[in-house]
């Protein structure tokens, strides 16, 4: 009979144990991220927000990134960002006579506030808003940004999203063209890894 108690003990501290690493992962998981970006640095404020054509550029705009979740209500990412402003584009009230080349590094905390309302493994999207800071490089000139944003991730399947997000981006204390803030719309699918293939913090 004592035998018996003991095998049942180390069963159900097995299944525990499983069950725990299971949802450290499920709660804890890395997520991969890749998509476009659409940058708005026109400079003229809410009266161009629908002259897609001149106001707004996506050439070969690509976006990666990579985030840790925690506890699945915040997380930590990093975004590398791609683009091209063509010629005839508005960069800061200003219409380019060549094509500009723009690169970004953004780091941000993210903060899943629909969590408190919403089931996390049930829901069928997760809102969040985010802030942080990065780098930004315009025709060959790095200027340090500012960041503050939201986003909403859909759900497709168990570890796929559709992620919508939009970053306003500033530099403080400065006018010039590099210095004008802008925004940053990014449309992509993110991966979770649930199964600790990357690492198992």
């Amino acid at each position: 009979m004592k035998v018996n108690k003991v095998y049942l003990l180390l069963i159900t501290i097995c299944l525990h144990s499983s069950l725990y690493a299971q949802y450290h992962k499920r709660d804890n998981p890395w997520v991969l991220g890749a998509g476009i970006n659409i940058i708005d640095d026109s400079g003229t404020g809410l009266s161009g927000k629908f002259n897609f054509s001149e106001n707004y550029n996506y050439s070969a705009p690509l976006s990666v990134s990579i985030e840790k979740r925690y506890h699945d209500d915040y997380g930590i990412s990093l975004m590398l960002s791609h683009n091209s402003f063509l010629a005839g584009k508005r960069v800061n009230a200003q219409i380019l006579d060549e094509e500009r080349t723009f690169y970004a590094v953004d780091a941000n905390f993210k903060y899943y506030i629909t969590n408190n309302w919403l089931y996390t493994y049930r829901a069928m999207y997760e809102g969040y808003l985010t802030t942080g800071a990065g780098i930004s490089v315009f025709d060959g000139k790095r200027a340090t940004i500012v960041n503050a944003g939201l986003g909403v991730n859909i759900y497709l399947s168990e570890r796929m999203r559709l992620n919508l997000q939009g970053l306003a981006k500033f530099y403080p204390g400065s006018q010039n063209l590099l210095a004008s803030n802008y925004l940053q719309y990014n449309i992509g699918l993110i991966f979770r890894l649930t199964d600790g293939k990357v690492c198992q913090c």
